[in-house]
């Protein structure tokens, strides 16, 4: 599903305030249905005429819509009929789509194996008493392997840190280790003794395979294990100093969970942009692309600081 965005402020742009008054209703009205289809059938922000005749848009609406610039003319023999100025500087294209779609489906399927790979491991482990599934539940991680004085299970959770450190080290260009007992053996340990945090190691696992140095070193579970405290300690030192990582060492980082919602926004353009709209438009971008890296960073601080309190 696609969505069309639609600026907060369009109502009041100058664009829209040089529609007459008795025209601007029916026009904005077409303009945003006319965007809603553009999206959900992936035009690139085209638009047919047998669209227009089936909406029943007025012809007084089309041509105040190409007169302030809000829509264009496309050229004679072309598939439609009039198009969005500036589409694909608001609007994701068609392509950028199917890319994003082509990504969560190599997600999908990277997950579905797995999953399939940790059935397999728990069926040939327990034999006759566990019917596989797509999705199998992961247990507390905080809770100790009940089963631990006959032998370690196998485990979705332990399997998922394995398969993780062992996807980084063959994806960074070396031979793909092999998940071994002793790799289980560390990962439940490190669990489950030492009460390491799941989602923090897998997010320390992420940083490792990306830092040149410990790339090269951390190739193994029994190594991570090891090294655990020096690595984490390393990754904040790393991060609080505004390192070449963009993601904290527990993973990728929520701006908004972490400060709360922008409530002050980007603010108002200089008055001498306000009777142009494209270098107003331009400000506007550029100020968005401003405020969203200051946030980043202060996001960073603040969870800076919370690392360093509770290490």
């Amino acid at each position: 599903m696609s969505w069309f965005k639609v600026d907060d402020r369009l109502h009041s742009s100058r664009k829209v305030m040089r529609i007459p008054r008795r025209a601007r209703h029916a026009s904005l009205g077409l303009w945003t249905q006319a965007g809603s289809w553009c999206a959900a059938e992936e035009t690139d922000g085209r638009i047919p005429q047998h669209m227009l005749d089936e909406w029943g848009a007025s012809k007084t609406s089309i041509e105040w819509l190409v007169k302030v610039e809000l829509w264009t003319v496309e050229p004679e023999g072309s598939d439609a009929a009039y198009a969005f100025k500036n589409w694909t500087d608001y609007q994701p294209t068609r392509q950028e789509n199917e890319h994003k779609r082509e990504k969560n489906r190599e997600k999908q399927r990277h997950f579905r194996e797995r999953n399939r790979v940790t059935d397999r491991l728990l069926t040939e482990s327990n034999p006759g008493s566990v019917t596989p599934s797509v999705t199998t539940p992961r247990p507390d991680p905080s809770r100790p392997n009940k089963d631990s004085s006959s032998g370690p299970s196998v485990r979705p959770d332990v399997e998922e840190l394995c398969s993780l450190l062992a996807d980084l080290v063959e994806a960074n260009g070396s031979k793909r280790p092999a998940i071994t007992k002793q790799w289980r053996d560390e990962a439940r340990r490190m669990l489950d003794i030492d009460k390491r945090d799941f989602a923090k190691a897998r997010g320390l696992i992420q940083w490792t395979q990306s830092d040149p140095f410990w790339r090269s070193n951390i190739l193994s579970m029994p190594k991570f294990r090891k090294q655990y405290d020096s690595l984490r300690l390393r990754a904040n030192e790393e991060w609080a100093k505004g390192g070449k990582t963009s993601a904290s060492p527990d993973g990728e980082i929520d701006v908004d969970a972490v400060l709360g919602r922008d409530l002050d926004g980007i603010g108002n353009p200089p008055e001498e942009l306000l009777d142009d709209y494209e270098a107003e438009q331009e400000w506007r971008r550029q100020r968005r692309a401003e405020r969203k890296a200051e946030r980043l960073e202060e996001a960073k601080r603040v969870l800076a600081q919370r690392q360093g309190a509770m290490a």
